[in-house]
């Protein structure tokens, strides 16, 4: 769906845009003019989401997309499976101990638009191949899922992956009120068959899978992640996902209903104006975890892939020092774990 100005909404912008070309400097005119549009769209967008409903108490079949997001359909090919890089070193992987070496993906793009993603310069290499143009938009303005995922599921041999841990998703959230009724699909085919699931996700609609997750405990790990626990930040890096504290909520309820549970502390940023105490917010996350004692901690800072810090500072409207910070972050990870008798996986930058 696209987003559409209103012939008010135009002469505004296209007076902005003409007091704009009125500066002699091409450069920031052009940024004058991008400014005054996204000014513009931002104010449409907020004016359209007043009013919304909680995901979880949506009742309707179908959820339409943010205002400004582009879609589209493309073809998938079984089986759903496919290898992935997110595993342990001695399988060939990065050291990220998400899967057995696999993934199930089912979607070009993610709404939730958090910009420190990685995934989106993977997309603009890659995906135009299957998706189309759309992923030249910026990251969390372009979202395209399968025309035929339903016949992938039903055709794809689960049974061949009995035994083996299958990560979902790396290059979407996996339960997007757009996919997550595809994604109970996938458990109800997949972990009859065998099949184990890390299940990675930033949204609340899982919980309405608690009931499947916990007839199959022993094959599924719940995982939430969560970069800081300061609002404001969460704000402006993670645009439309549901705060950090109910993020953590999630986790409680998995544990609470003795499911197998995981937390991502990433990407933890370093000093910046809107949170400028690092150490502060650890501890505020570790705090609150150390109750529910997740199987698994894990942590890791803001790592530079693509365009994805470019995006960043745009959003903080600053530089991002990362100099250093790696090493840093990681001793207070685990100084303040162990403070809290945890213990957890840090992953350093390459």
């Amino acid at each position: 769906m696209q987003s559409v100005l209103t012939d008010k909404d135009g002469k505004q912008v296209r007076s902005l845009t003409a007091r704009a070309s009125q500066v002699k400097d091409p450069k920031v005119a052009r940024e004058a003019a991008f400014k005054a549009w996204r000014t513009m769209r931002d104010q449409k967008r907020t004016k359209i989401a007043a009013g919304t409903i909680s995901l979880l108490e949506f009742k309707g079949t179908s959820v339409m997309l943010p205002p400004g997001v582009a879609s589209g359909t493309y073809v998938l090919h079984p089986p759903l499976i496919k290898a992935s890089k997110l595993t342990y070193v001695d399988k060939g992987g990065v050291g990220k101990e998400l899967s057995d070496g696999w993934v199930v993906n089912f979607a070009i793009g993610c709404i939730m638009g958090c910009k420190f993603c990685y995934v989106d310069s993977i997309h603009k290499k890659f995906g135009f191949r299957r998706a189309g143009n759309i992923v030249y938009n910026d990251w969390g303005n372009y979202f395209s899922v399968p025309e035929n995922l339903d016949e992938v599921i039903e055709e794809t041999d689960w049974a061949k992956w009995k035994g083996l841990e299958v990560m979902m998703s790396s290059t979407h959230d996996a339960y997007l009120a757009q996919l997550n009724k595809s994604a109970r699909s996938i458990l109800e085919h997949a972990l009859p068959a065998g099949v184990k699931f890390c299940i990675q996700t930033r949204s609340p609609l899982v919980e309405k899978d608690f009931d499947l997750i916990a007839e199959y405990r022993d094959q599924v790990r719940l995982q939430v992640s969560i970069a800081t626990y300061d609002d404001t930040l969460s704000r402006l890096v993670e645009t439309r996902v549901v705060p950090p504290r109910r993020r953590m909520e999630t986790l409680r309820k998995a544990k609470e209903r003795g499911l197998r549970t995981g937390v991502i502390l990433a990407p933890i940023f370093p000093a910046v104006r809107v949170r400028p105490d690092v150490r502060a917010d650890l501890e505020a996350m570790i705090d609150d975890l150390a109750p529910i004692k997740p199987d698994h901690i894990y942590g890791e800072s803001v790592h530079i892939r693509g365009i994805n810090l470019a995006y960043v500072e745009n959003a903080l409207g600053e530089k991002v020092e990362l100099r250093g910070f790696d090493w840093t972050a990681e001793k207070m990870f685990h100084d303040i774990l162990t403070a809290h008798g945890l213990k957890g996986r840090w992953w350093v930058e390459h």
